[in-house]
């Protein structure tokens, strides 16, 4: 077995546990082909003050880039940060999608070094594209993480119109009383994919088949 086989297998099986989690797939999976808008994206906070440690690991002693809000990894430190309480991410995801929900991720407040969680987001909003040059794109919804109380929490989104989209931009409007800066350990996003032509012509083919 390659390393690539195996890192296939180890992707495959996170895939299948967090899907356990929430019932939902995540379309916001760099494995999947999920990426950073880096030109629309908050500029990541860089600590100035020495490395600081946790259980022999350092924290937070360099930049983090967005691209770990994509990935399965969720141990302390290993978040993308930004100064202050308010910034905002920008993700194209592999595939168009219905919006459905989102679940967001913090480190649970039991391994936080000092049981401290203040830097998790609190409020915060979601808006779907259908293109990145769309300047406002479409109200999902505005909820509050409880980060004390869940590792992770999903939300419902508020997609009436069931538009398609396949952008998706977070907006963090609070944290939980940190002055320097908010961390964000992971996003989802949970939809139904948008049937391509291939689809619908295999879907197509299956029925002439049956018939």
């Amino acid at each position: 077995m390659t390393g690539q086989d195996a890192q296939k297998l180890i992707d495959e099986a996170l895939e299948k546990l967090e899907y356990n989690q929430v019932q939902m797939p995540d379309f916001a999976r760099k494995a999947s082909g999920a990426t950073i808008v880096h030109s629309k994206t908050s500029a990541s906070f860089r600590n100035t003050k020495g490395i600081l440690y946790w259980a022999g690991l350092p924290l937070l002693h360099s930049m983090k880039s967005p691209e770990v809000l994509l990935e399965p990894a969720n141990q302390p430190g290993n978040c993308w940060s930004f100064a202050g309480s308010q910034g905002h991410v920008f993700i194209k995801l592999p595939k168009a999608i219905f919006p459905r929900a989102v679940t967001l991720e913090h480190i649970s407040v039991r391994v936080s070094p000092g049981e401290n969680i203040s830097s998790a987001p609190k409020d915060f909003a979601v808006y779907g594209m259908k293109a990145e040059n769309e300047e406002q794109g479409l109200f999902l919804g505005e909820f509050t993480y409880m980060a004390a109380e869940h590792a992770f929490e999903t939300f419902q989104l508020k997609n009436e119109r069931s538009d398609s989209i396949q952008y998706v931009k977070l907006e963090v409007l609070s944290n939980w009383g940190h002055p320097e800066y908010t961390c964000v350990y992971r996003l989802r996003v949970h939809g139904d994919a948008v049937p391509t032509e291939e689809d619908s012509a295999w879907h197509s083919a299956g029925n002439n088949r049956v018939h």
